[in-house]
């Protein structure tokens, strides 16, 4: 089976269907690089299937598993969202905007947290013209609650379906000041200095719950990309935060991230953090040092 071949294989299964390509194609190519016995024989049928389900369990810990059944029901909530918009309905706005963010689990654990978390960011940063969300996933939506007049915001993820869909949000949303693009971008990839460098600037980047998803196959890259962020200066905060609770909600034993902390001292950058319920959050900034 050819790698193009195990792709389509793994496509069958629906939560995967719409995933970029090139996010799969790597995955694969990252299993045969660490199984490199089984590169160079002819597999047999059920060593392959261990082989899709092994993918597919990697594929899901980096995105599946953060959606909720309520996922279906994007285009009806949308559709009312223009209706509410079109009225000018704003008690409306935020009635819809919550049952969009309980689509996906992350922004689901967020609702009733979002407004403290934006007041809490903007009082360090102050109030942004310019956003980028890596790994956005539907956190685009949770617009109404950060109390912005106007933003330009790019949003950056894996999923196309996903992206259509945050693009439509941003086209509706853009009488409401919302100003945004949504586009395919694996964050590994801001490794590549070319592809860093063709990257917007903004005043803050928004990096929830993606480092450990960043550094799961290497520790270091997400100190690479947080590092090269700030040298490049294509941002003046990053705000990066970690789960304090498990998929299952058992509270983590050591909710503060006391290796990352050490790795943004050491890097002579600055960080403020506070905590929600299920998130630790820090609000990254390059000290007057040299990085």
């Amino acid at each position: 089976m050819d790698n193009q071949t195990m792709l389509q294989e793994i496509k069958k299964n629906k939560k995967y269907a719409s995933m970029n390509d090139a996010l799969i194609q790597k995955e694969i190519v990252q299993y045969f690089r660490t199984h490199q016995k089984m590169q160079n024989r002819i597999l047999k049928k059920k060593e392959l299937k261990i082989i899709v389900k092994e993918i597919r369990k990697n594929l899901h810990r980096v995105y599946a598993s953060y959606q909720t059944k309520k996922k279906k029901k994007k285009e009806e909530y949308l559709k009312e969202l223009q209706t509410a918009i079109n009225e000018n309905n704003k008690q409306e706005i935020i009635a819809i905007t919550k049952k969009l963010l309980s689509i996906a689990i992350s922004t689901k654990e967020r609702l009733n947290d979002y407004e403290t978390i934006y007041k809490k960011v903007f009082e360090i940063t102050s109030k942004p013209k310019t956003i980028i969300d890596l790994g956005a996933g539907f956190n685009p939506l949770s617009f109404p609650f950060m109390n912005l007049s106007s933003v330009n915001y790019y949003a950056y993820d894996i999923d196309e379906q996903d992206r259509e869909f945050i693009q439509k949000y941003f086209t509706i949303m853009k009488r409401q000041g919302l100003q945004g693009k949504a586009e395919i971008l694996d964050a590994h990839n801001l490794q590549d200095k070319k592809i860093l460098q063709n990257a917007p600037n903004a005043d803050i980047i928004l990096a929830f719950k993606i480092i450990d998803l960043l550094d799961t196959k290497n520790k270091n890259i997400s100190e690479h990309i947080i590092t090269n962020l700030f040298k490049e200066k294509k941002t003046k905060h990053i705000v990066a935060s970690f789960a304090t609770k498990t998929l299952s909600q058992k509270s983590m034993k050591l909710p503060r991230r006391i290796g990352f902390e050490k790795m943004l001292q050491r890097k002579n950058l600055q960080f403020q953090s506070f905590s929600t319920n299920n998130e630790i959050f820090y609000v990254i900034s390059p000290s007057n040092k040299k990085l």
